[in-house]
């Protein structure tokens, strides 16, 4: 199965600001390279992330996201809901965060950034 038109126009968009894989593995695997985290929080300006955009994108919503390399509070203690995965081939620190509620009207990759960015943006 192929990328959908829209969810290709959205990573279309990220690519104006950050270099984008995308591979098909139960989903599609979005992977930014590069991506900005709070350096006082983590103790590093950015990670590549990964998220998962389900086949049936935007209808279905999106859930949890991964980063590498992983993040460390104080220098070593790992964040709350997080553990070491293997996901489209390669090993990931995952960010066991869920969406409240998901509207595909309205939500998409773009938006459920805002969701990566308020959960990296919290010490805990």
């Amino acid at each position: 199965m192929g990328i959908s038109p829209l969810l290709d126009e959205h990573v279309d968009s990220l690519r104006k600001r950050f270099h984008v894989d995308v591979k098909h593995e139960n989903g599609f695997c979005v992977i930014i390279k590069d991506y900005p985290v709070p350096e006082r929080i983590w103790g590093v300006s950015s990670v590549d992330l990964l998220v998962v955009a389900p086949e049936s994108y935007p209808n279905s919503q999106m859930d949890m996201f991964w980063v590498d390399p992983p993040l460390y509070l104080e220098g070593s203690r790992a964040p709350n809901g997080t553990a070491s995965e293997s996901k489209c081939g390669r090993m990931w620190q995952s960010f066991s965060w869920h969406v409240q509620s998901w509207n595909p009207a309205f939500d998409n990759l773009l938006t459920y950034l805002y969701v990566v960015d308020h959960r990296l943006g919290q010490a805990t």
